[in-house]
């Protein structure tokens, strides 16, 4: 399903915070999640034991997700971090981390890694 992303910081959901006082699995908790309106959960046919795949021309990544009504509908909120980044681009040299699209999808997978990006980037 096609929706929109817009990064965000937010104070619980901190990477600053997360990265001086917690550990890889505080990050992965409280970094790698997105927020959006319940219909489109129930659209996705989400359930509290799957997660979300988010891809699209600038690459993918698999989320927790958490619902909120105050979200619009075909919206996804995600703080701003290393999990938003995959999806992140530029147009004309300019960093695009508000409303791009991106295909959302329900998916089994785990929650993608802090590590393998880290690797990646090292490449």
């Amino acid at each position: 399903m096609e929706m929109i992303v817009n990064t965000v910081r937010m104070v619980d959901y901190d990477q600053v915070r997360e990265y001086s006082f917690g550990d890889d699995q505080s990050l992965k908790e409280h970094l790698a999640i997105g927020i959006l309106n319940p219909e489109d959960f129930n659209k996705l046919n989400l359930t509290p034991n799957l997660n979300l795949k988010l891809s699209n021309e600038n690459g993918e990544v698999t989320i927790k997700i958490k619902q909120n009504n105050n979200i619009p509908i075909g919206t996804i909120v995600m703080p701003v971090s290393i999990w938003a980044n995959q999806l992140t681009g530029f147009q004309d040299e300019i960093l695009i981390f508000k409303n791009f699209k991106i295909n959302a999808e329900a998916t089994r997978e785990t929650v993608s890694d802090i590590d393998n990006f880290l690797k990646a980037i090292k490449k």
